[in-house]
């Protein structure tokens, strides 16, 4: 026991003189005197306690594992002088014992790196790119389209890709004859490219057939708008020379002639009526066609003025030909017709050609012809007036044609062909005063005029008036228009070959205008001359009646057609005067030179009357002269 306790005493001191050796050589000027290696029996626990050792031992540590030394280390090292004794090296090898380092590694865990790769695509920012092409769809954009479209965007398709390979057809066949689209032959190599007819595109799609009508009607307004002035006009020319040679001022010029091959042919204009709202705008109604055809038996064709390739701006039809059309003056897009079946129907411009109202074929409304209809009223309060041959006077709402809102029965109490003395007035005209919505005139197949109101204790046929000897086709009222009231004459027209001017203070007529030849169809007033009025017959004659400057003959007459004429009316302005033939042709006169007025038109119609009354009054005298002279 004293043997071991002395080498561990030994040890100890050895340990303490080392230690003491190494802080001396730390010191400035300090010995260096110290050994470079440990010796075998240096304890590596020993020295690793020992604080004056920390460093040693760090620094075994260090070169044990791998360590890389800090910044601060290789600092320090560079500041140590190089004649500093070196740091003693501690043996790598392991050494088996139970001291501080032993425990150090039971204690360290083995050191582990987790990681987790997450794969993220950032796509790049696309910058957006805007081409100013045409809107048409290339191939690969129909192929797209066909699917996941509703059916209507399928036919479109469709459509649009017959129409193609129709043409890659054409194409290539023209590539190998050698001519162009037409069938001439093409020298130079280039092709025309082909149009589509009208087969082609009577299969394709509705929205491909609204803009194609669409954007044609622009067209030919556009072509059309270069027609409106003359261009050859030299301004530097007299008016006065050029006007006082250019002959009859009383001429009235053609200038415009309207008709379809396929709407229009083999069918008579039955009426003619001009748009309230747009000027260039008229309809006529049609009849059914003469040697039959598939097409419905009404047609009403709306035209515009402005339209150099005569082509319909838009086309109703009926199950029944129209015997009369016009324009809604409250609505500018709603047309009216009456058929020969009895039935009134209303079309909208904006939707379908078929019918949006139709009337009921009962007896709660007309069973005979609708020959003539008209709106009177407000814009915010008015009804269609319309009379029938089966003697009835029907109001209706054009919110609702299921049910008249008056029925009014028109009866002849003074009729003397039939024994009945409550025998209906079968009605072929109907004519209200400007303003007027109670009282209204209507001619009869009898030949006589009636006067009816539609309210009142004088509802019904009120008045007759007696003159004419044949169904009456026309009524027209004097325009109020002028700073003289004539709104009490009218005018009538027969089959009896005359026009008759009335008033409605007297129950005979003022005056009978007996120039034509054969059936007169229709008179109208002039809207814009308080003498002027126009009247057309059977012989295709256009008749044009100045009464300021005579009463016995026309002062103009125009052979319009070879056909007989079925309709008149004047333009708003009074400017042009519209009329259609048996054949189907419409015709528009300019007649702004003799419709204009002066000033004194109004005091010499005046004068004009006053003498027709004077001669009426000396026509029956002279009548009743001649009969009790015979007696």
């Amino acid at each position: 026991m004293s043997t071991d306790r002395q080498k561990r005493l030994e040890e100890l001191q050895k340990k303490k003189d080392k230690i003491a050796a190494m802080r001396e050589s730390r010191k400035p000027g300090g010995s260096t005197s110290v050994s470079k290696t440990a010796t075998p029996t240096d304890s590596p626990s020993a020295a690793a306690t020992s604080p004056d050792n920390l460093e040693d031992f760090l620094a075994s540590l260090t070169k044990e594992y791998q360590i890389p030394p800090t910044s601060s280390e290789i600092a320090s090292s560079d500041d140590t002088p190089s004649d500093a004794t070196p740091t003693p090296i501690i043996p790598t090898t392991p050494v088996k014992s139970t001291g501080p380092l032993t425990a150090f590694r039971a204690k360290r865990r083995p050191l582990t790196m987790k990681m987790d790769v997450v794969d993220i695509d950032i796509p790049p920012k696309e910058a957006e790119v805007y081409s100013k092409g045409t809107q048409t769809s290339t191939d690969d954009e129909v192929g797209g389209i066909a699917t996941g479209t509703d059916a209507s965007s399928q036919e479109y398709v469709h459509a649009e890709t017959s129409l193609r390979k129709r043409e890659d057809e054409i194409h290539l066949q023209n590539e190998d004859n050698g001519t162009d689209a037409a069938g001439n032959r093409n020298d130079s190599g280039t092709q025309m490219e082909p149009i589509a007819t009208a087969e082609e595109l009577a299969g394709t799609a509705p929205a491909l057939q609204d803009f194609l009508h669409h954007t044609s009607r622009i067209v030919e307004r556009a072509l059309a708008a270069s027609t409106r002035y003359d261009i050859m006009k030299n301004y530097a020319l007299d008016e006065d020379s050029t006007s006082s040679s250019s002959g009859n001022k009383n001429e009235i010029q053609l200038q415009l002639k309207l008709s379809d091959e396929r709407w229009t042919k083999h069918r008579s204009v039955t009426h003619v009526s001009w748009s309230p709202k747009h000027p260039e705008l008229v309809s006529a109604s049609y009849s059914a066609h003469e040697t039959g055809s598939t097409d419905p038996d009404g047609v009403v064709l709306v035209w515009s003025l402005n339209a150099p390739l005569q082509k319909p701006e838009y086309r109703f039809h009926c199950q029944s030909p129209v015997m009369t059309s016009f324009f809604s003056p409250f609505s500018s897009t709603i047309l009216v017709g009456g058929t020969y079946s009895g039935q009134i129907v209303l079309w909208d411009m904006r939707a379908r050609s078929t019918p949006m109202q139709a009337t009921p074929l009962s007896s709660i409304g007309h069973t005979h012809p609708v020959y003539s209809m008209s709106i009177v009223g407000t814009k915010n309060a008015h009804n269609l007036v319309s009379v029938s041959t089966d003697g009835k006077l029907c109001v209706w709402s054009l919110e609702n044609l299921f049910q008249p809102v008056e029925v009014l029965e028109l009866h002849n109490k003074q009729s003397k062909p039939v024994t009945s003395a409550t025998a209906p007035v079968a009605v072929t005209t109907l004519s209200f005063a400007e303003g007027e919505v109670n009282c209204c005139y209507v001619g009869s197949e009898e030949g006589a005029l009636y006067q009816a109101f539609r309210h009142g204790s004088k509802a019904g046929v009120y008045e007759r008036y007696d003159g004419h000897h044949g169904p009456i086709t026309g009524l027209s009222f004097h325009p109020p228009a002028g700073p003289v009231d004539f709104s009490d004459l009218f005018l009538s027209s027969s089959t009896d070959w005359t026009c008759k001017l009335w008033s409605q203070k007297a129950n005979k007529p003022l005056y009978s205008f007996e120039a034509s030849s054969d059936y007169v169809y229709d008179v109208k007033w002039c809207p814009s001359h308080p003498s002027l009025f126009a009247s057309i017959d059977g012989t295709g004659a256009l008749d044009l009646w100045n009464l300021n400057e005579e009463t016995e003959v026309p002062i103009t007459e125009v052979a319009v057609s070879n056909k007989a004429l079925n309709s008149l009316e004047w333009s708003a302005d009074g400017k042009k005067i519209l009329t259609g033939d048996s054949a189907g042709n419409l015709f528009i006169y300019d007649s702004a030179e003799i419709s204009q007025p002066r000033q004194d038109e109004w005091n010499r119609f005046e004068e004009t009357l006053s003498k027709l009354a004077l001669s009426q009054e000396d026509s029956v005298h002279a009548q009743a002269n001649l009969n009790n002279s015979t007696n």
